[in-house]
């Protein structure tokens, strides 16, 4: 009895290992609880951003056997979206008029009306120069609103996948975010949600990203599209790109 007493107290005396906390192979940072997603099989650094894959670390607990992402299915041809091969390569593209111009077009034509309607009272009665600068900043709304809705009438987005180049533009009115990016610095595309505050409430905005070589990220398009929209053109410029699909930081959730 005292010898089995003897024994136990032995090994309650050893010093009891802890786990060492896994570290970030980027910035060396531990990870926490939160940055690991099984249901994935992402590790995300919440320091850095860095991406992994969960299979791929053995010691992590809770590893998954299974693959590191669940594929996406294959998205169909959606509404407004247009495919086309060209001689250049293949063209993805969509014009940018949708219904909220129904109720964009009557409430720009108000606004624009009203600031005449000021500027023509305050020209005839002699109005005093404060009168006229005051509504300065509507002014800066009005043109802003009346070039959106122009733009949004006309213009269409084409996206041509070639060879050795990816290229993005918007037109016939300018617009920002007309670029070009060589073949050999796209590494991949993902999509991306995000959640604006209107007056009605909350709402979903969905963009198209590329993951270039750096590494860095720039946002190819996000004009008034929806999720099986912008999810279809990463799945065909991923296609025609040669490229294959996997998991990215921040994107739509699979």
């Amino acid at each position: 009895m005292c010898g089995i007493l003897g024994a136990n107290a032995s090994l309650a005396a050893l010093p009891m290992s802890t786990p060492s906390p896994l570290r970030c192979p980027s910035c060396a940072s531990n990870l926490k609880a939160q940055d690991i997603d099984t249901a994935r099989g992402l590790i995300t650094c919440s320091y850095c951003g860095a991406l992994m894959n969960l299979a791929a670390s053995p010691s992590t607990p809770g590893a998954p056997s299974g693959p590191a992402f669940t594929p996406r299915p294959e998205v169909p041809l959606p509404p407004r979206i247009r495919i086309a091969k060209t001689e250049r390569g293949i063209e993805l593209s969509w014009r940018w008029s949708t219904p909220v111009l129904f109720f964009l077009i009557p409430f720009t034509i108000v606004w624009d009306a009203f600031l005449v309607f000021w500027y023509s009272m305050a020209g005839s009665s002699g109005a005093p120069w404060i009168l006229v600068l005051f509504p300065m900043a509507h002014v800066a709304v009005g043109v802003g609103l009346t070039y959106f809705v122009i733009a949004s009438l006309l213009n269409t987005t084409r996206i041509t996948v070639a060879p050795r180049a990816l290229e993005v533009r918007h037109g016939p009115i300018p617009w920002r975010g007309n670029a070009v990016f060589e073949r050999s610095h796209v590494e991949q595309l993902f999509c991306k949600r995000k959640e604006k505050r209107g007056k009605h409430g909350p709402y979903m905005t969905y963009e198209l990203w590329l993951s270039l070589r750096g590494p860095r990220a720039v946002r190819l398009v996000s004009n008034g599209l929806e999720e099986e929209q912008v999810l279809y053109l990463e799945q065909r410029i991923e296609s025609a790109l040669g490229l294959a699909d996997r998991s990215m930081a921040g994107e739509l959730p699979r």
